[in-house]
């Protein structure tokens, strides 16, 4: 969910702070106050591409921040941790994008920085923005898929066909290794132990590589620190005139002054403390030679011990962690090359059982969905209706899924969803082709053909952020009241944020905000302006009547929010 939304010189906007809430979040205003500069904002935290002309005139650079809110959301909390970005601890994630009158582009995650590629994932897997300029879901054949499942409640056997598929893939990968050849086997076995052994032999301890190097310069520069060290210690003691031997003749000053004047006694006390630390610091000094090992012997030794681990380093890993890790590594696929033989024809059989089990699933899934296919395309029929759609019609096409990286044991088609790859497809109107639904041009359109496919699809994937902009393009009225109800009822389940001109879908907001353009020394500036219940009611009179508001108008804006409010039943649709 969309908490916070920041903007700082972005095109009309100089400055300027949002604070979002669940359920269904309005904005409205007059043609050109700005309410799509809004959507392109939060399109570039989601990963839209960049454009100058986004920068305020006159201004360095354009700045948009948005906070996420990411409670109940793993897929999104699981895309930062892999990415290695921090989570703070009440699940949120801040998303910070600067563009610069140079050309230059910074996103930062989390204060990290981050690339385009990844917060395009980031942001389709945290919100989707429906309209003209926005329909990446539409795209993604993925989302098709999920889409029907979450209509016919197949996430779980989608989730169970994954299970099954990753065994069916490790029981492949087994039998592979295993059948790659007798011989290849056993000359792996005996280059794998030559390297153990060799690792083994010098036994490389984790940071010992930083240790012996930094042993290495001490001993390397033995004579000039014992030189400085007893010229430190002839100069506290042995010295000509030595710090230490005067200390005392200081200290009977201080008490002969402290006995004529009592302020020179504070200049007494810290005395004590200076004198200890001078003396431990001068027998430091003394014994430092005799207590450090600064023998050609060691400074040999352990020159040949780091012979030996770089070495080691230039096979196994720049560091003695990755050395030992290496070592690791071959004694599992020593041992498991070790137990392969003779059980080629054990794998094969757990191949054949795990090609079974997922064959079934996957076929049983498939005729599952299959079924559901045809329940939505008539479902939706009145969905579209409702939404003065009436002649469009929508099919779902089934196609082999694309065959995965696997060849051979693994047939083509056979993934981790299914043996599935669903597209949906639409004819605008009656006797027109089908067309894919990305191909679909009209953003009204778009807009209203997502809302209808999320009302009937979008309750297996509950949390996301859903932008609707120009979903009220081409439609008034009853279609219009159609539209708010369903845009509050899929708001039961999702944040959605919607722009529209029309007060019978501004009717149903449960937060309501006036986008408005303003003069602020010489400059058009866009302003933001949530609403409460009296200037609301203002709001939906001067939807409804433009520039002369009258009490009839009000009147009428006060009845169309209590028609809006829960409970009330839609009045039903006409027939085309």
């Amino acid at each position: 969910m969309l908490r916070l939304l920041r903007i700082r010189n972005f095109a009309l906007i100089r400055e300027l702070e949002i604070e979002f809430g669940a359920g269904l979040n309005l904005l409205t205003g007059e043609t050109g106050s700005g309410k799509s500069i809004l959507v392109d904002a939060l399109g570039l935290l989601l990963g839209s591409r960049s454009s100058l002309d986004y920068v305020r005139s006159g201004c360095a650079s354009a700045v948009v921040e948005g906070e996420f809110d990411l409670r109940g959301r793993p897929r999104p909390l699981s895309l930062l941790r892999e990415a290695g970005f921090d989570t703070p601890g009440d699940e949120s994630v801040l998303i910070r994008r600067e563009i610069s009158a140079t050309g230059r582009n910074r996103i930062h995650v989390n204060n990290g920085l981050a690339t385009l590629g990844f917060l395009k994932t980031m942001g389709g897997a945290l919100a989707d923005i429906c309209g003209q300029q926005e329909q990446r879901s539409l795209l993604d054949l993925g989302t098709h898929l999920a889409w029907l499942d979450d209509f016919g409640g197949n996430v779980e056997a989608r989730r169970q066909a994954g299970v099954l598929y990753r065994a069916l893939r490790d029981a492949a990968r087994a039998l592979d290794g295993v059948e790659a050849g007798e011989e290849e086997r056993v000359r792996r076995i005996d280059i794998l132990r030559f390297q153990i052994g060799e690792i083994r032999r010098i036994d490389p301890r984790p940071g010992e590589r930083e240790e012996l190097q930094n042993e290495r310069d001490l001993l390397s520069n033995r004579e000039r620190i014992l030189e400085r060290a007893a010229r430190i210690y002839s100069l506290l003691y042995e010295g000509e005139s030595p710090i230490l031997a005067g200390w005392a003749h200081l200290e009977r000053l201080l008490d002969e002054l402290g006995g004529l004047d009592p302020a020179w006694a504070a200049h007494r006390a810290p005395l004590e403390g200076i004198r200890y630390r001078l003396e431990d610091l001068a027998y430091a000094a003394r014994d430092y030679g005799t207590r450090s090992d600064f023998s050609a012997e060691r400074l040999e030794a352990v020159h040949r011990r780091l012979q030996a681990l770089e070495a080691l380093a230039k096979k196994y890993g720049a560091s003695c962690e990755q050395i030992v890790d290496s070592a690791h590594r071959y004694e599992e696929e020593l041992e498991s090359l070790e137990s392969a033989s003779g059980s080629a024809g054990r794998l094969r059989r757990e191949l054949d059982a795990a090609l079974g089990a997922y064959g079934a699933h996957a076929q049983a899934l498939s005729d599952k969905r299959r079924r559901d296919a045809a329940r939505l395309e008539q479902k939706i029929r009145a969905e579209f209706a409702a939404l003065a759609m009436e002649r469009m019609t929508l099919q779902v096409r089934f196609h082999p899924a694309a065959a995965g990286e696997e060849r051979g044991r693994i047939p083509a088609g056979y993934g981790p969803r299914g043996m599935d790859r669903v597209e949906f497809w639409i004819a605008p109107n009656e006797g027109e082709e089908m067309r894919p639904l990305a191909k679909i041009a009209s953003g009204g359109e778009l807009s209203r053909i997502m809302l209808a496919v999320q009302s009937l699809c979008g309750g297996g994937r509950p949390g996301r952020t859903l932008v609707f902009d120009e979903v009220d393009a081409g439609i008034g009225g009853r279609v219009a009241e159609a539209v708010g109800r369903r845009l509050r009822a899929l708001a039961g389940a999702n944040q959605v944020l919607c722009v529209t001109h029309l007060p019978h879908i501004a009717a149903f907001a449960h937060r309501h905000y006036r986008v408005c353009k303003e003069t602020v020394a010489g400059r058009t500036e866009t302003a933001v302006l949530p609403l409460d219940e009296r200037t609301r009611v203002e709001e939906l009179s001067r939807m409804l009547g433009g520039e002369t508001i009258t009490e009839k108008t009000r009147h009428y804006a006060l009845e169309m929010l209590e028609r809006s409010r829960p409970g009330k039943k839609e009045p039903p649709a006409q027939a085309p």
